[in-house]
């Protein structure tokens, strides 16, 4: 069995952190060119315009990212799991608003929400790979982390061709460009909401694994310690 098979099957952790950073990155990378399209396409915008108008999601995952990386060690996973949260709830209140509000108000009001989500993915990425690789031994550190970064680049290269696909799937049966958005947003928030499953699971476990063991009263009183003692 090669090294790549035994980090999969033998680490701890490893295989649920690279499938929380591939799912994630199938949603997070193509949501970015499908913002673009609606934006330009849509409402007429620049691409300067464009790219500002998503760039609250950008200011609050750059600041959550410092923070995240200074929290890690005393969190855990849960950090991962707080921020897959953030990220979907910013996103799926995005969609609300750009589908239902006033078009000419409508990428200025999702602002707060979008930099919510940011602060969602600032503790995803770097906390994902921490625990993701914690547990790794040293001889197979460069294995693992080559493979971690195969399945998040592999995972940004279906969602960058897969929701797009859809968007432009959905438009092609008329103008609706804000009911592509939706359908396109909305398979995005499904493989995160799938590795937010994941996360999840990963930290009810490592809480079982990791929990101090509880001693009962019988044990204690029964101990040659506290037989001494007495």
């Amino acid at each position: 069995m090669c090294i790549r098979d035994r980090l999969f099957t033998t680490v701890r952790g490893y295989a649920v952190g690279a499938g929380v950073g591939t799912l994630y990155f199938v949603g997070f990378s193509g949501v970015w060119l499908v913002f673009a399209l609606f934006y330009q396409q849509g409402l007429g915008f620049s691409p300067l315009r464009s790219g500002l108008a998503v760039t609250p999601f950008a200011l609050g995952s750059a600041g959550a990212a410092v923070v995240a990386g200074r929290l890690v060690d005393r969190f855990g996973r849960v950090l991962t799991v707080c921020g897959l949260a953030g990220v979907i709830v910013g996103l799926g209140v995005t969609a609300v608003l750009l589908r239902y509000a006033p078009l000419d108000i409508a990428p200025w009001i999702a602002a707060p929400a979008l930099f919510l989500g940011g602060v969602g993915g600032g503790f995803v990425v770097s906390p994902n790979i921490t625990m993701t690789l914690r547990d790794v031994p040293v001889r197979m550190a460069g294995a693992a982390g080559g493979a971690l970064q195969t399945g998040q680049r592999l995972g940004a290269a279906v969602g960058t061709a897969a929701l797009p696909g859809l968007y432009y799937l959905v438009l092609g049966s008329g103008d609706d460009f804000q009911g592509a958005l939706v359908v396109a947003l909305g398979a995005a928030l499904v493989t995160m909401l799938t590795s937010l499953a994941l996360a999840g699971f990963d930290w009810r476990r490592d809480r079982r694994t990791r929990a101090p063991h509880r001693t009962c009263p019988q044990e204690v009183a029964n101990s040659p310690v506290h037989s001494r003692q007495s």
